[in-house]
């Protein structure tokens, strides 16, 4: 019987290792202090994901609806504006509510 040595095990550390160029050290420091200090690096590709969908998603498109308010008439605050320019803030057996709206 022959025995067979194996290699050591050597971990893939091609994710962390330290770039060579200056500009890509300096992007590679920037990750690996924001995913430290986020405690982002002990989480899966996967899990950044469902992270971002679930917790980080449902803000930004908010965000964002609040600011399609800003740009289409100047001025923050009443959401109903943009529902009725879409057709779904009035019904048709209320009539039009002449005090939301705005010519274009």
């Amino acid at each position: 019987m022959t025995s067979t040595s194996l290699p050591k095990a050597k971990p893939d550390l091609t994710a962390t290792r330290k770039p060579t160029s200056p500009l890509a050290v300096f992007f590679w420091r920037r990750r690996i202090w924001f995913e430290s200090t986020f405690v982002l690096s002990m989480l899966e590709p996967w899990e950044k994901i469902l992270l971002g969908i679930f917790k980080y998603l449902p803000e930004h498109v908010s965000l964002m609806r609040r600011r399609a308010v800003y740009y289409l008439w100047g001025q923050e605050g009443d959401e109903r504006l943009l529902w009725q320019w879409l057709g779904m803030g009035v019904s048709a057996s209320s009539g039009p509510s002449h005090g939301l709206y705005k010519e274009l």
